[in-house]
């Protein structure tokens, strides 16, 4: 899936929160199911920046990572 950054800023914008729902195995930051990613922006990569609430940066990649929006 590659969308445009406009698209993906409109499907997941600023101050939306994303809980996992598959593990992201990392070497630095790995993250467990239920961690909740906050969205600041999204890059023309399908690469969505923010922070997460245990901690770290790393960007979640729409279609490759798991995720779901929290209502």
């Amino acid at each position: 899936m590659n969308l445009k950054r406009a698209d993906l800023e409109r499907k997941y914008p600023k101050g939306v929160k994303l809980r996992l729902t598959e593990p992201i195995e990392d070497d630095y930051t790995p993250k467990k199911v239920g961690d909740i990613f906050v969205v600041d922006y999204a890059d023309d990569n399908n690469q969505l920046h923010g922070h997460w609430e245990s901690g770290g940066s790393m960007a979640l990649i729409v279609g490759y990572d798991k995720f779901e929006v929290v209502k």
